[in-house]
Parts: C-alpha cells; structure tokens; sequence
C-alpha cells in the first residue's frame, strides 16, 4: 500500500471498524429482557446468562434493576434518552452521527450574522482558513465554503461543464448531485454502481473532444463499501477526465476515499459538514487552480449568500472539539452499530444494509413496511421507511448516532423483533 492509500485521520471510525479488534464491543451488552420468539425452539437462555456475567464486573444488582427499569417500556419510570422524541421514545432519524449539537450558550458570539455579500465579493475572514482544514481532512490541495451541498454541486458543476464534457452518473448516486446537475441545464448518462469496466466501455464509445466526468458517491452507504477511486481515476486518465465525489457520508465520520489518492489527482469533492460535524454547511475541495475559479466565478457564489456566522462559527469550534473527543465518539459509534447488528442475528432477523457504517437498514418486504414502521412507532421507536441503496425493495434504516445510549439500540432491536413477531402471527 502506498503512501497515499492511507485510512483516515486518527481516531477516524473507519480505522476502528476495520481493525476488527474484539476489544470493540457493546458496554451495556442486552440482559435479561422479555425477547418474543421468533423461531420455535430459540431459547435465549445462554444469551442471558452470557449477558449478566459480563456485567457482574461492573455494576451491582441494584444499578442492574435500575438499568432494566430504564430500558423498559412501561416499567414505572419514563423511558428518557437523549435521542427521544417529543420526550416519548427514540428517534433513530437523525443523521448526525457523531452527535456534535452546537447549542446556542455553548458558541462564541459573532457581531453579524450575515456579510450581506455574495461570497465572490467578500467573505468572513474565517471562510478561507475552515476550507483549508476540511480540505486537507479530504486530502485535496483547496477548498471554498459553501452552503449547502446544493450550492456546491451548482457551482462545481458550472466549472467542470464550462469547457465541452460528458457526464457520467453512478446508478447509485446520492440525488443531489443530480439536482444540481440539471440546474445547470445538463444531464449524463448513467453507469454501473462502482464499476471501473462498465465506465472504461462507455468511454470507449464517446467522442473525442469532450473531458468526461463522474459523479460517484465517496461510501455507499447501501453496501458500505468506499468507492474504488484509484481504479476509476485511472480509467478516465487518458481523457484527462475528473472524478466528483459527493463525501458527505463520510467526512468527518470516517475514512474518505479520496483520502487514497495524492491530492493532485483529478477529483473534486463536495460534502456537507452536518453527519460528521452537525453544521449546516458544505465545502467543495479540489485542485487549487477549478477551487479558484469556483470561488470567484461560480452562480450562487455571485447570486447567492454564503454560509452564515453561526454556521461558520459552529464549524470552528467542533474542528477544535473533534481533536479531542471525535476519538472517543468514533469508538460509542462503532460499539453501538456492532450491539445493533449482533442484535439483529441473536433474533434471527434479516442482516441490515450499511455494512459497519451508522444507516442500518432492515429489508423489509414491500407489502409488509408500512406496518413494520407503525409497530415501531407505536413502541416508541422511530425510524424511516426507504428504498434500499444498492438493492432491490424496500427496507426500515435505523440511524445510529453517538448520543444513542446501549439501552436506546437495545430496546429499537426489541421492537423490530416484535414488529416482525406480528406479522408472523397475521400471516
């Protein structure tokens, strides 16, 4: 491996999760709670009894019965977590991973909250020094602000497509590089999900003259898999092409695939900082010589407004934190989707989509997934019905994030199971 095929920052949860260390598991592993059975025959005893040794070393009996009252519906005490919703449940919507919340009393005060610019004619002199640092967190030269993942897609759209290009879509492609795509007045013709051969065919057929770029997402979060990069910057080298990627699922939360190649390679990326950092902002990063241009030339840049003081000043201040205390989010992270799946298999339940990554998503047949997620709600569990990235049907994504507590994933498994129990028992 090279030196440029390297995993991340320090404490990124990619190295964590593909460490496979066994020391990484769930703290609070699930106990003695009412589990319904799905399969006759499945004793849960041994799992018990497994549970309740691992937790001798840590707590007494009395926490223990605490614990149990907590994580249970209906026990006497309210259930409060701090994903709950409207003080009732637990959310599992939220794509703010790492938890950073950013509460109004815990920011630095900022004298305006707006330049009243648009950003190609001045910005807050913070903008440039926070693009350099999220651009070198994705290991390209460059970076602007922007504000959204919308706004960058605009503007790196206009500049690639500026000179005559060919556009390429990943079939699985996040859909906003697509809306941005189409507000240029373009469209491009789609490729096989993180296929280098199938795109290496399609170049093969377009004429010359034209640059051809990609748009692909950095991780998939259907298949948790990285985008093979290397290999897809290498077929589209002898066109001089370009790779742009939409890293929002990753930056900040673990190992970018961009990370892989040296920062001079021909790849643009956009992501947004709210799943790693939980800003409302985005950045476009990439070779010194397009993120200038972007800066002074792009649509919204002269149309629109930038990111606001707030933003600016909540992205600063969790850069500073995620020094510190990302390490330790990362590794609650990673306990919580392996306590998540290691659930799943104890109920004998489908294995969720995402691979180790925090969208977990259950397949779920299509006709049964309306009531699968009314069971779930009616327990005090919510989630989100999609379509399945990378499959066919539908399933039920459960967004793990690092304020969820052992109890909160324990009790959303427990519930899944019962919601998969009646429909057994109406069928």
């Amino acid at each position: 491996m090279g030196d440029g095929d390297r995993a991340g920052g320090r404490g990124e949860l990619g190295q964590v999760l593909a460490s496979r260390d066994p020391r990484v598991r769930a703290r609070v592993p699930s106990g003695g709670r009412s589990r319904p059975a799905l399969h006759r025959g499945h004793d849960d005893a041994g799992f018990v009894a497994a549970a309740a040794s691992r937790r001798e070393d840590r707590v007494d009996a009395a926490a223990r019965d605490r614990a149990r009252r907590r994580a249970r519906p209906g026990s006497g005490r309210p259930y409060r977590s701090r994903t709950h919703v409207n003080g009732i449940g637990v959310d599992f919507t939220s794509s703010n991973y790492l938890d950073y919340r950013h509460g109004h009393d815990r920011l630095r005060p900022w004298r305006r909250l707006t330049t009243g610019l648009p950003p190609a004619l001045g910005e807050f002199r913070r903008s440039a020094r926070l693009a350099a640092e999220l651009a070198r967190r994705t290991g390209r030269s460059a970076g602007v602000l922007e504000t959204s993942t919308l706004h960058a897609f605009v503007d790196g759209w206009a500049v690639l497509t500026a000179r005559p290009a060919a556009v390429f879509i990943d079939e699985e492609a996040y859909p906003i590089g697509r809306i941005g795509l189409r507000a240029n007045g373009l469209s491009g013709k789609v490729v096989r999900h993180f296929d280098p051969g199938h795109l290496s065919e399609a170049l093969r057929r377009l004429p010359s003259g034209r640059r051809p770029v990609l748009l692909v997402d950095g991780l998939c979060p259907g298949c948790g898999r990285l985008a093979p990069l290397r290999e897809l910057v290498d077929v589209l080298a002898p066109r001089r092409g370009v790779v742009l990627v939409d890293d929002t699922q990753a930056m900040g939360v673990g190992a970018t695939a961009s990370l892989s190649l040296p920062s001079s390679a021909p790849v643009v990326v956009v992501a947004s900082a709210a799943k790693g950092y939980g800003v409302p902002l985005a950045v476009l990063t990439g070779p010194e010589t397009l993120v200038r241009q972007v800066r002074h030339e792009a649509p919204t840049r002269l149309h629109g407004s930038g990111p606001s003081a707030a933003a600016q000043t909540a992205l600063a201040q969790v850069l500073a934190v995620d020094s510190t205390e990302g390490a330790r989010r990362r590794r609650i992270l990673a306990e919580l989707i392996e306590l998540f799946q290691s659930g799943l298999r104890q109920y004998r339940l489908p294995a969720a989509d995402g691979g180790r990554w925090p969208t977990q998503t259950v397949p779920v047949p299509r006709e049964f997934c309306a009531s699968v997620r009314a069971s779930l709600l009616r327990q005090g569990v919510r989630t989100v019905a999609v379509n399945r990235r990378c499959r066919s049907g539908l399933g039920i994504a459960f967004l793990i994030n690092a304020g969820h507590r052992p109890a909160d994933v324990e009790r959303a498994v427990d519930a899944l199971a019962a919601a998969f129990a009646e429909l057994r028992v109406a069928s």
